[in-house]
């Protein structure tokens, strides 16, 4: 981690439109959070948050991505959802003791940290800051229990497909194709719930049908539709 100035990356001067704090805080609190916040840069594979680590904030992207990963029986690490630009990190943990979850960067990102004492007391002085982000956890959690209701139901083709869907839905900003999924196999069959050797298996089918395309390491998305269609049947909220 790089770990910048207090100041260097002003809210006022942040080219970030999405953040929470610059949409739904006054102008007094933004300038007060600016003041005080952390930020702090990550290159790719570093953690930003430990899972079981004491809650000492929520963290805020500026700029990047990230996975939020929670350890499972025998250490085995599941991909709980992506990350963006603009998305918050550790709202799940707040009011607790622990992170429930740690978050690795995919790429360089940088992210700003705001302590509990601040981000409270932008809770409740700004209300529409509040609603909104109890409105972000509540489409989050619509997401998480649609996932695990599917994902139960899912065969490995329907998992891979959900996966591929899930990152184009997150990333594809400009809805373009073919889109690459800048994700390795590893993460993309955690995100998937499924072994690598599986995902293998799957992306080589998806790709003799024309809906991905292959090279090395690359996959990217080349027939959206035809992926939608496998996992249609099961409704899931995007």
């Amino acid at each position: 981690m790089i770990k910048s100035g207090v100041n260097k990356h002003g809210c006022n001067n942040c080219l970030t439109t999405d953040c929470f704090i610059k949409q739904y805080c006054s102008d007094e609190y933004i300038t007060l959070i600016s003041d005080l916040k952390e930020t702090s840069i990550y290159r790719e594979n570093q953690h930003i948050a430990h899972e079981g680590n004491v809650v000492l904030g929520l963290f805020f992207i500026q700029k990047g991505k990230a996975k939020v990963i929670s350890s499972g029986l025998g250490g085995k690490t599941q991909v709980v959802r992506l990350t963006k630009q603009g998305d918050i990190i550790g709202h799940r943990g707040y009011g607790g003791e622990k992170y429930p979850i740690g978050a690795v960067a995919l790429e360089e990102s940088t992210v700003c940290f705001i302590d509990n004492d601040t981000i409270y007391k932008a809770f409740m002085d700004n209300p529409k800051l509040t609603y909104e982000l109890m409105m972000y956890y509540s489409k989050e959690l619509r997401k998480s229990e649609s996932k695990i209701k599917s994902q139960a139901q899912m065969n490995v083709r329907e998992k891979v497909a959900d996966a591929l869907l899930s990152c184009n839905t997150l990333y594809n900003c400009k809805n373009t194709y073919p889109f690459l999924i800048q994700l390795n196999r590893q993460d993309l069959s955690d995100l998937a719930g499924i072994n690598t050797e599986q995902l293998s298996r799957i992306l080589s089918e998806f790709k003799k049908e024309g809906l991905i395309s292959v090279s090395k390491n690359e996959i990217s998305i080349t027939n959206q539709k035809s992926l939608s269609k496998i996992t249609a049947p099961f409704g899931i909220v995007e």
